[in-house]
């Protein structure tokens, strides 16, 4: 019976039989009802036998087979397979150029660089096609790149208006950055109660994410002086109800009394209820207790599995905590470890991760341990990402292990006119390895 579900399709369209009563078109829409049973239970594989009929079938008009290859695009990208999707979603375009479902999704692997060269603009063009079909999907998309400068330069005024139009139509995530479009982190003249408004209307409607950032919002200041005693309050209401990433920001507060009770035992079990259920930083908090011997007995050895779990999981605090962990066992192994998680974060493409295995391998004191180019080349990447004073500092680190002080001196110059009012403390650091380069001498950290 297995065999005869997964071939059937074919042979119903290849010898043209027909179920008693049916047309062929209407047998055909019905594998299409039925590969989005499949898809709905995850069985795309099988889903994707069901959709071949009206691949080919012409007895289905263009709209449906956009429809056909769209879904099996679908599948494709569920299991990881985001060439494939790519194919799939710009042939449903060729059949229907107002598949609103692909063009989004092509933005979003143009965005992320998914199976084909990362293409901001591009994903900005294909996502205001889908916007202007009304489409609350490609609305939220384009209000987010203005909101965030991607692909097109930052402007909070469009930003909102897209917005505003997908969260008409219920899009949470809209609610939640039109909230985010109020805060001190994206404009220079916050609107707190604006942006609690949208938060609660976005909780209202079942975001539950927004208990999570009203607590950060009474945590850092922005509705009045920092409550975190009403922080912890929300966190744990956002907890009851489902969001298991509140776990690790209340279970922090127990570790270090801030708004509730100091308690360890408090912190370790909401650690571990987050662990539970795969929250990655969850397991960088356990790592943390166990490394230190907070609520439990010192464990080096529970601390690195803990961690690993979590660098595992893609968490870069994990990954950072591993490198810092074997450095400090200072023996071979350990060093060669250390190198390994660098690399492995530094892999995943974030700027801070580049950063941070250049400055290692720019300054190490241990030999083995550095290599100029390399630093060199990874500084590089997080300099073209993010200019920032740190990330130059690291810059004229590497230049400086390559011997090239004119160059070192050059860049230490910029990282120290990028200096912001904020980051004041950095700059006796920066002022001092300045003199080491001009004394033609590389920083060992």
């Amino acid at each position: 019976m297995g065999m005869y579900t997964r071939i059937v399709p074919t042979v119903v369209l290849l010898c043209g039989l027909l179920l008693p009563g049916m047309s062929l078109a209407l047998d055909v829409r019905g594998y299409v009802d039925k590969a989005i049973s499949l898809i709905e239970n995850e069985d795309y594989a099988l889903a994707r036998t069901y959709l071949e009929p009206a691949l080919i079938s012409p007895a289905i008009t263009s709209g449906e087979r956009s429809r056909a290859y769209y879904l099996r695009g679908f599948t494709y990208l569920a299991e990881e397979m985001p060439v494939s999707a790519r194919k799939d979603f710009y042939r449903a375009l060729e059949f229907s150029d107002s598949n609103k479902g692909a063009l989004v999704e092509l933005g979003l692997l143009h965005a992320a660089g998914q199976g084909i060269v990362q293409d901001e603009v591009l994903a900005l063009s294909l996502f205001e096609q889908a916007a202007e079909l009304g489409y609350d999907r490609g609305q939220f998309h384009v209000g987010h790149a203005h909101l965030y400068g991607r692909g097109v330069e930052k402007n909070v005024t469009k930003a909102r208006e897209w917005l505003q139009l997908a969260a008409a139509e219920g899009h949470l995530l809209a609610m939640l950055n039109l909230a985010a479009s109020y805060r001190q982190q994206l404009v220079a003249d916050p609107e707190p109660d604006i942006a609690l408004a949208w938060y609660e209307r976005a909780h209202a409607n079942g975001a539950t994410a927004a208990l999570l950032s009203i607590g950060f919002m009474y945590a850092n200041g922005e509705i009045d002086e920092p409550d975190h005693g009403a922080a912890a309050a929300y966190f744990q209401k956002a907890l009851d109800e489902g969001l298991m990433s509140a776990s690790t920001h209340l279970a922090y507060a127990y570790l270090v009394g801030r708004g509730v009770t100091e308690d360890y035992n408090r912190a370790l079990a909401l650690y571990r209820q987050g662990a539970e259920s795969g929250v990655s930083a969850a397991f960088v908090g356990l790592g943390h207790m166990y490394q230190n011997g907070l609520g439990v007995e010192t464990d080096v050895a529970a601390a690195k599995d803990w961690y690993e779990r979590g660098a595992a999981r893609g968490d870069a605090e994990a990954m950072s905590r591993l490198v810092s962990l074997h450095l400090s066992l200072d023996s071979s192994e350990g060093r060669a470890a250390a190198l390994r998680w660098s690399k492995i974060a530094a892999d995943s493409g974030r700027p801070q991760a580049h950063n941070d295995y250049a400055w290692l391998l720019a300054t190490s004191r241990v030999d083995t341990l550095r290599n100029g180019t390399l630093a060199l080349d990874q500084a590089k990447k997080a300099v073209a990402a993010e200019p920032i004073a740190a990330y130059l500092d690291t810059l004229a680190a590497a230049y400086a292990e390559l011997g090239n002080f004119e160059q070192a001196i050059a860049t230490q110059q910029e990282a120290l006119a990028s200096i912001t009012a904020e980051q004041g403390a950095l700059r006796d650091e920066f002022e001092r390895r300045l003199q080491y380069y001009e004394r033609s001498e590389p920083w060992r950290e």
